[in-house]
């Protein structure tokens, strides 16, 4: 009977809902590609597109179109008394700019360089969101690492309260063991606590840098590779070479010395032609033995204009652009500062978390060994509860220092990636 209400009992019971599958870096990078920084920066790109447009306009003819209809009050010979008649009319006029000086080319060449830029804009944003999406996908295995080790320590410490309660009952170990015991068991269970925390805080980050809910994925731990080149003069050529924030500052330049030469011709005259066709039809009577009146007149002339009189507003563009060209030529020498501080501090931080994770592992080694002795006389009745408190501390710090230097070295290594613009 037990056994038919179990059956029933499992057969209620709703499906257990499946485990998400793993995600790997790459994974988590190509979801990142829908990140909306990344839609941002393209919308960049659209509306530099847009501007070109604008400024390829200047090339082309400029047509304009315009009708007239209305009624004519006429007179009728002596009478006092007129008539309204039907007036009808177009008018379609063409004009094209011949030669400006270099207005409409300097415009169109700043105009398609911005949209350069702004392309380049869009590696800018995608490199930052991919160091984003690598640091967050270390910094979750980091965490879940300390989980482990955390785990641990609850459970030597529980084992060792144990062990100080069964030698206290015997009388073989005073009461101050069993209460430090329990204190480092209580601690220990504070910083798992802490620990599994910290699993949720890196995963909500790591959510934010993919732009979307990977939570509940369990994450595959990465090659990270351990030959690496850290010629700074070597790295700093590859940088300047790949980097897209520096080609981005040098499209903006090329951008503000031609919008500079366009708005300096604005103090030449603009050579163009002009064609225009006028049609009129008024629906008058025959007075005086002439026809109704209807006219059809076209016209093609050179123009010549010269706005030499401003006020000062050519010469104010002039001073205007020629500060944006200072300042974006200042921005490219800071750039180039950065970016030799961001490939050293980024070969600084390889060389000393791969330092950090070799003495790192041999101190797991030795705080190990001393946790195994400091357990081993306290169960022999040689040592004392303070021994192996320091103990475990001892090991459980290395191995926290010991994951640390792991990722950290994982970490350092997409920093200098990201330096480099790989």
């Amino acid at each position: 009977m037990n056994a038919l209400l179990l059956v029933l009992a499992l057969a209620a019971a709703p499906p257990a809902e499946p485990a998400p599958p793993p995600l790997t870096l790459e994974q988590a990078l190509e979801m990142a590609r829908s990140n909306p920084q990344i839609a941002q920066a393209q919308g960049g790109v659209v509306q530099a597109q847009g501007q070109v447009g604008v400024a390829r306009s200047g090339f082309l003819p400029f047509a304009t179109a315009t009708g007239k209809a209305g009624g004519t009050a006429t007179a009728l010979g002596a009478s006092p008394s007129s008539a309204l008649y039907a007036t009808y009319g177009a008018t379609v006029t063409l004009n094209q700019t011949v030669w400006d000086f270099g207005r409409t080319l300097g415009a169109y060449l700043a105009a398609r360089d911005q949209e350069r830029a702004a392309l380049a804009g869009v590696d800018v944003a995608w490199q930052g969101v991919e160091l984003a999406v690598r640091t967050g996908y270390y910094t979750v295995l980091a965490t879940e690492a300390l989980v482990t080790v955390a785990d641990q320590t609850v459970d030597s410490n529980q084992k060792q309260l144990d062990l100080a309660r069964g030698l206290f009952e015997v009388g073989q170990r005073p009461k101050f063991d069993v209460t430090t015991a329990d204190v480092n068991y209580q601690q220990s269970r504070i910083s798992q606590i802490q620990a599994h925390d910290l699993v949720v805080l890196s995963r909500i980050a790591l959510s934010q840098s993919v732009g979307q809910d990977v939570s509940r994925r369990p994450l595959v731990m990465p090659v990270v590779p351990q030959d690496i080149d850290l010629d700074v003069q070597r790295l700093m050529s590859e940088a300047v070479a790949a980097r897209p924030d520096l080609r981005s500052v040098d499209l903006q330049l090329l951008a503000a010395d031609e919008a500079l030469s366009a708005n300096k011709s604005a103090w030449y005259p603009i050579l163009g032609a002009s064609a225009n066709y006028t049609w009129n039809d008024s629906r008058l009577p025959v007075v005086g033995g002439l026809p109704a009146s209807d006219a059809n007149s076209w016209q093609i002339l050179g123009t010549i204009t010269w706005p030499f009189l401003s006020g000062g507003a050519d010469l104010g563009r002039v001073q205007a652009q020629t500060g944006v060209v200072a300042s974006t030529r200042a921005a490219r020498e800071s750039l180039l500062l950065q970016m030799r501080t961001d490939v050293e501090q980024a070969v600084a931080g390889v060389n000393e978390a791969r330092a950090r994770r070799d003495v790192s592992r041999t101190l797991v080694g030795q705080a190990k060994e001393n946790l195994e002795l400091a357990q081993g006389r306290y169960q022999a009745g040689l040592g004392t509860i303070i021994d192996v408190t320091t103990s475990q501390t001892s090991y459980t710090s290395a191995q926290a220092q010991e994951v640390k230097a792991l990722f950290d070295l994982a970490s350092a290594w997409a920093q200098l990636q990201h330096a480099i613009g790989r």
